[in-house]
């Protein structure tokens, strides 16, 4: 937990089926903290993640599997590129 009473949260890509139009690669980590990116997600991907990041951003929690981290796909079909949301425990 940060300073401003929201956790941080990591996007990390698991997998690409095909190729990523957007030029992201297996094993890219990007950090949310606050309202910052450390780094690119596709505006297409953060469309995707974004409600789920805000859910452990405030500190929710998903009522299946872990509470703590989910795994999405972004919306590109052909190219699909799998990500993992997990908050970071402080």
């Amino acid at each position: 937990m940060d300073d401003n009473g929201m956790d941080r949260v990591k996007i990390t890509v698991l997998s690409i089926a095909g190729e990523c139009q957007a030029g992201h690669c297996v094993g890219q980590e990007i950090i949310v903290d606050n309202l910052t990116l450390s780094g690119y997600l596709c505006p297409e991907a953060l469309h995707s993640l974004w409600p789920w990041v805000q859910v452990l951003r405030f500190r929710g929690q998903f009522p299946w599997g872990d509470p703590d981290g989910v795994t999405l796909a972004c919306p590109d079909g052909e190219n699909l590129v799998r990500f993992e949301v997990r908050r970071i425990k402080p």
